[in-house]
């Protein structure tokens, strides 16, 4: 099995990136209004990777370890 060290920190750091990046962009749009479509976009974005995350945690394709069964 692969480890999942090294893509696990570079998506966090992709992560706090992107947080930085919406909260500026959040900011924008309520001085500017006119960029909000942009900020929906963001929003579509951000829901199909997190449907995709839910899909994969749905059919785990090895056993769950017992920590992590809620």
């Amino acid at each position: 099995m692969r480890s999942a060290k090294a893509p696990l920190a570079r998506i966090g750091v992709g992560l706090e990136q992107l947080r930085h990046d919406i909260d500026a962009l959040v900011d924008v749009v309520a001085r500017h209004p006119h960029a909000r479509p942009q900020l929906v976009e963001i929003h579509h974005q951000v829901r199909l990777l997190g449907q995709h995350l839910n899909t994969a945690l749905g059919t785990p394709t090895e056993p769950v370890p017992p920590e992590e069964h809620q």
